[in-house]
């Protein structure tokens, strides 16, 4: 008889392996997020010149266990637009949602139109980690939706030369998109003076501060407003012919005057034209105080 036979001694056995695996598809995956019906996780209309918060992004922990999550904005080329998203970790226990807040901010000049920016999701949970492309954010740049007017409400548009006038202008402001907070700023000519006691405002504070060497120069108005939606505000703003260094009474010579340079809202780039009145002399003055005998 021959026995055949063999033995052998398993003491360790080490291998690697890569493996991809899928963690996040939509509202339904262990680490959801939540997409529009347009595939955006959300769209911000934002107009030029103007400031907005918004819910970046919403997610929900369907891991069964504690996660830990933050989302970055990957890299994108966004011209005079500022995006900031919540920064830092946060803690969700399990079937918990969170919403991620977001801050934009678009400058004056910003161009028109529609911008996409990638979110990702960072996640982390005692059995590992995760890096998830979510669905981008959508920004929506429009022109400002706000009017600007001015209109003499109180003056005659032609006057005798060397005589004292005095005109009332109002400068209105009209808002049809969300709250916004304005300056709106005009300067007032050397040849007149601002009457504070025949000047008021609606809503906001103003200013009038005279340049110039010897206090003879121009005035230059600041009024700081907020105006919501739907609303106007408005600012009546009496002026009057003041006596030059000279001691003459402006305006000294005939000509076409302005009253203003044009009220503009600062960073938005709209301004109004300038009120303007034309100065005779006596004999020539037919419609200084509301027409001609004959």
């Amino acid at each position: 008889m021959i026995l055949i036979g063999s033995s052998g001694n398993f003491r360790e056995y080490e291998s690697q392996r890569g493996i991809w695996v899928q963690i996040s598809q939509g509202n339904e995956s262990y680490i959801a997020y939540f997409c529009t019906d347009d595939g955006y996780s959300t769209t911000v209309t934002v107009e030029q010149g103007s400031f907005a918060s918004f819910n970046a992004l919403t997610i929900r922990n369907q891991l069964g266990e504690t996660l830990e999550a933050r989302i970055e904005l990957s890299n994108a080329l966004l011209p005079s637009i500022d995006v900031e998203l919540e920064n830092g970790w946060v803690t969700l226990f399990d079937q918990e949602e969170y919403s991620f807040e977001g801050n934009v901010s678009v400058a004056s000049d910003a161009p028109i139109g529609t911008y996409t920016v990638p979110i990702t999701l960072y996640a982390s949970w005692n059995n590992g980690d995760a890096e998830i492309s979510t669905c981008p954010l959508k920004i929506n740049v429009i022109a400002p939706q706000v009017e600007l007017t001015k209109t003499l409400i109180d003056g005659n548009t032609t006057v005798h030369v060397k005589t004292n006038q005095s005109w009332t202008m109002r400068i209105e402001v009209t808002n049809y998109g969300s709250e916004k907070e304005l300056v709106i700023r005009d300067v007032i000519p050397a040849e007149l003076e601002v009457d504070l006691n025949r000047t008021s405002a609606t809503n906001g504070t103003y200013t009038f501060t005279r340049q110039g060497i010897g206090n003879i120069g121009s005035t230059h108005m600041e009024w700081r407003v907020t105006v919501r939606k739907g609303e106007s505000e408005y600012i009546d703003i009496t002026v009057y012919t003041r006596l030059n260094p000279a001691g003459k009474q402006e305006f000294t010579s005939p000509g076409t005057y302005t009253l203003n340079e044009g009220a503009e809202i600062v960073g938005y780039g709209i301004k109004t034209d300038p009120i303007t009145v034309e100065a005779v002399k006596e004999e020539d003055c037919c419609h200084c105080h509301g027409g001609c005998d004959g």
